[in-house]
C-alpha cells in the first residue's frame, strides 16, 4: 500500500533529506509546503531536492522520482494553515513538520516564535484538515537544556533552556503533546553533521558555525599579528571528557524513516525518539582536531576564565553562542529507537579524529569556493 506524506521545511537541511529517504524507501506521493522566493514553490523544491541528492551521491537514483513523486504547494508556517490557499484539496496520511528557524540570538526571538511555535500550531491544524493520521514532529535533543548525566526519551522536564532556539522547540513539543487528534512521534536529532559517506551538507549551522568562527577569528589574528595564533594556545572553557553528539545527517533519517514506517499509533498515542549518536565522540578531541583544521596552535581547555589573558576573553565572546554545548556532560538514552530499529552498525556513527578532520576540510573547501565567488572589496 502507498501513502502520502505532507512534509514542512523540505528545503531544509534535515528535510530535504527526509524526503529523499522517503523517496528512495516507499513507493509513497510527497507534497511538500514551500515558501516561494524569488522562484516559484515548485522550482525552488526541484533545486533544493536535487542539490541534496547530488551531495550525498543519490542524484542519478533518484532524479526522476524527485520530478514525478514531489509536488511542492506554496504556503508559509507563519500563516494559518501553512499559507495553503485550498487545505480541503489535500489529503494525506502522514505529515511530517520539519520547517523551523534555526536563530537563536535573543534580537530574533518573535521570529523564532512565530514559526517554531505558532507554525507548529498552525502544522498540526492542518494536519487534521488535510486527514492526516500521524503527526511527526522533528525537534532537538537539546531541549534537554542545561540538564546533564543520561537524558531519557520522554517529555522534557527542563527547568533552565540556554537559548530561545531551544525554549521554543520546547513550547512547540508541549502543543504536540497536548493534541490528541493523531498518533504523534516527537523526533530530537543532536547536531546534524554531514553525509557518513560523502561529507555532503546543505546547512551550515551547528559544527560548522563554530568552525567558521574558528576560521574567521584565525584569519582576523593572521591579518593584525601574523603567525601569533600558530604559536599561542587559546584557552577556552570545555568540560573534558563530555561527549560531543554529532550525528550524519544519513543516520538521522534513516532512523526516523524506519521508526515512521514500524507501524501506525492511535489516536491520542505519543512516542519519543532521540536521534543521536551512540558512539558520541569526546568533546576536547573534536575541538582539537578543528583546531588544528584551521591553524591554530592546539587549544587549552579550562573551566573557568581565572587564567584567560585578553585574546583568551576575545576569542571566548566570540563562541559564547556555542558555550552550552561544551559545558555539561550529556548522555542522550536511545532505548526506543534502539528497539524499532535494531542492532546498527558502528561505522556510520563512530567519528575519530581523521573523520572530523574529513567533515571539517570539507566545509572549508566549500566555504572557500563560495568566497572566490565573491566580488573584490576594496
Amino acid at each position: 500500500m502507498t501513502s502520502t506524506h505532507l512534509v514542512t521545511g523540505a528545503t531544509g537541511f534535515v528535510g530535504s533529506a527526509l524526503v529523499l529517504e522517503l523517496l528512495s524507501r516507499t513507493k509513497d506521493q510527497i507534497v511538500c509546503i514551500v515558501r516561494p522566493g524569488q522562484v516559484d514553490a515548485a522550482t525552488r523544491l526541484q533545486s533544493a531536492l536535487l542539490s541534496a541528492a547530488e551531495s550525498y551521491g543519490l542524484l542519478e537514483r533518484l532524479r526522476r522520482d524527485i520530478f514525478e513523486r514531489c509536488r511542492a504547494v506554496a504556503g508559509d508556517v507563519e500563516q494559518p494553515d501553512c499559507g495553503v490557499a485550498s487545505p480541503e484539496q489535500l489529503t494525506c496520511d502522514q505529515f511530517w513538520h520539519s520547517a523551523a528557524s534555526l536563530r537563536f540570538e535573543d534580537r530574533y526571538a518573535a521570529e523564532i516564535t512565530r514559526v517554531n511555535v505558532q507554525g507548529t500550531a498552525h502544522a498540526l491544524d492542518l494536519a487534521a484538515k488535510v486527514g492526516a493520521s500521524q503527526f511527526h514532529y522533528i525537534s532537538t535533543a537539546y531541549v534537554a537544556g542545561s540538564d546533564e548525566g543520561p537524558i531519557l526519551e520522554q517529555k522534557s522536564s527542563s527547568v533552565r533552556r540556554n537559548n530561545y532556539y531551544e525554549i521554543s522547540k520546547a513550547q512547540a513539543e508541549e502543543l504536540v503533546e497536548a493534541d490528541t487528534r493523531f498518533g504523534r512521534r516527537i523526533f530530537r536529532p543532536s547536531i546534524v553533521i554531514g553525509h557518513s559517506r560523502t561529507l555532503g551538507a546543505t546547512n551550515f549551522t551547528g559544527m560548522y558555525g563554530f568552525l567558521r568562527k574558528l576560521e574567521v577569528f584565525h584569519g582576523l589574528m593572521q591579518r593584525t599579528q601574523a603567525g601569533l595564533m600558530q604559536r599561542k594556545a587559546l584557552r577556552l572553557r570545555l568540560d573534558v571528557g563530555a561527549q560531543l553528539d554529532l550525528v550524519p545527517i544519513d543516520r538521522v533519517v534513516e532512523n526516523a524513516v524506519t521508526i515512521a514506517l514500524s507501524g501506525r499509533l492511535s489516536a491520542g498515542e505519543l512516542a519519543y525518539f532521540r536521534l543521536t549518536n551512540p558512539h558520541a565522540p569526546i568533546m576536547e578531541q573534536v575541538i582539537a582536531t578543528m583546531f588544528d583544521v584551521v591553524g591554530l596552535a592546539a587549544p587549552v581547555f579550562a573551566s573557568d576564565k581565572s587564567e584567560f589573558d585578553w585574546i583568551d576573553d576575545k576569542f571566548n565572546e566570540r563562541i559564547d553562542f556555542y558555550r552550552s554545548y561544551l559545558i555539561g556532560h550529556k548522555v542522550f538514552d536511545r532505548s526506543q529507537v534502539a528497539r524499532i530499529v535494531g542492532d546498527e552498525p558502528r561505522k556510520p556513527y563512530e567519528l575519530p579524529n581523521h573523520i572530523v578532520e574529513q567533515h571539517c576540510r570539507w566545509y572549508l573547501d566549500r566555504l572557500k569556493q563560495e568566497r572566490a565567488g565573491l566580488p573584490a572589496t576594496r
